[in-house]
């Protein structure tokens, strides 16, 4: 009978971890006279990860990062008919466990999502007039932002 406590405390004990696992992103530049802050619960480089690089599957090759405080880039190259976009932009999603990055050209909104886990991998999900067009996991070839 001792042990029901201990199973149900560690049961609980792991839901709210998982809990605590899924806030939501939150991002926002603070505007100072000096240099501009970006406070995010949901960075894509820390002290020990980093999403800045580049990733390629057979359709896709992307380049993100941090730009600068509030502004991300997002690079992406089509490998089959060669078209090219550069966007960018400050539009954090998602949660603290799988965040969302989204840039946005036109009609099309180009999500990148990764998983802090697996730095080495990002899915890229690509919506037209918010239709899914694409849905796609890429690796890393580079830590640095190599296209055009």
């Amino acid at each position: 009978m001792k042990r029901i406590p201990i199973i149900i405390a560690t049961v609980l004990s792991l839901f709210w971890t998982a809990l605590r696992a899924e806030e939501p992103c939150q991002a926002y530049v603070i505007e100072t006279t000096e240099t501009p802050t970006e406070v995010n619960n949901c960075p894509m480089t820390t002290e020990t990860f980093s999403i800045r690089g580049t990733f390629v599957n057979a359709n896709w090759k992307v380049a993100t990062g941090g730009w600068e405080a509030g502004a991300y880039i997002y690079k992406r190259v089509n490998r089959q008919d060669g078209s090219s976009i550069r966007v960018y932009d400050f539009d954090v999603g998602g949660t603290t466990s799988r965040p969302k990055y989204r840039f946005t050209e036109g009609n099309q909104t180009h999500v990148v999502t990764f998983q802090y886990s697996d730095p080495n991998t990002i899915r890229l999900e690509v919506f037209q007039n918010q239709q899914l067009i694409s849905n796609e996991l890429l690796e890393r070839t580079s830590d640095e932002l190599n296209l055009p």
